[in-house]
């Protein structure tokens, strides 16, 4: 979807909505809640299963008489569930959108994007805000908690090129170990990220995706399948290479 020519001069910010953010909280408290209960249920059959992780522990919570060791399940499952809403929140994209400049922020990271350096904005499904340069490369990318009409609104009011989905998506092509088309370090990180995405690894897989933009590959994934895009137009192999799936929709 193209820009809207007639952009706005006033900034605009983006941020999580407090709504949002007390919605975050709740849910994750509750399902805190509920797993500690839960644990208080089977804690004595835990404590008496070898090689349970933090089995110790369990069995001290095991010995506690109730009601005390009841309430104090369900009070260490409503801290792990506010300690994941906090990690989960801290690192939300906020971003200032002027018609000339992006100033985006997540966590601690601070990013000012000039409008001439932006080809795309898109939302990646509902996880990611994306931002890809002139040359089709990713510029930024953030865990979106942000409104999703919110942020199209936004950027087409402001003139920048948004679009629903990654406007290049038709370019992915199904990646396998060792692409001839891809160079060493480039399968070596695809292969450390697929192994990072089989074992939920989402911290150690960010990484290694934005280690692979450095380098002009980029990349998405359909469960534990990965996709890639050169930015470069890569040079056709000598004899031609074997069509790769294409990515779904």
């Amino acid at each position: 979807m193209g820009p809207n020519k007639t952009a706005p001069s006033k900034p605009s910010q983006l941020k999580v909505s407090t709504r949002r953010v007390a919605a975050m909280w709740a849910t994750c408290v509750v399902i805190g809640a509920g797993l500690g209960w839960a644990l208080r249920a089977v804690s004595e059959w835990a404590a008496s299963v070898d090689g349970m992780p933090l089995r110790d522990w369990i069995s001290v919570l095991a010995k506690v008489p109730d009601p005390y060791g009841t309430v104090l399940c369900v009070l260490l499952g409503m801290a792990f569930g506010a300690e994941v809403a906090r990690r989960t929140l801290k690192d939300s994209v906020a971003v200032s959108v002027k018609p000339d400049l992006v100033i985006w922020r997540a966590g601690k990271q601070t990013r000012r994007i000039a409008r001439a350096e932006i080809s795309a904005v898109y939302l990646d499904g509902v996880d990611d805000l994306v931002f890809l340069g002139t040359d089709t490369g990713e510029l930024a990318r953030a865990n979106n908690n942000l409104d999703e009409d919110a942020v199209k609104e936004t950027f087409l009011r402001h003139g920048y090129p948004f679009f629903d989905a990654d406007p290049h998506l038709e370019q992915y092509m199904r990646w396998v170990e060792d692409l001839p088309e891809l160079s060493a370090t480039a399968n070596a990180l695809l292969k450390a990220r697929q192994k990072a995405l089989e074992e939920n690894a989402a911290d150690d897989a960010a990484e290694l995706r934005a280690d692979l933009a450095k380098l002009g590959v980029i990349v998405r994934q359909n469960d534990d399948r990965q996709f890639y895009r050169l930015v470069a137009k890569p040079a056709t192999a000598e004899g031609g290479a074997a069509p790769a799936d294409k990515v779904p929709a």
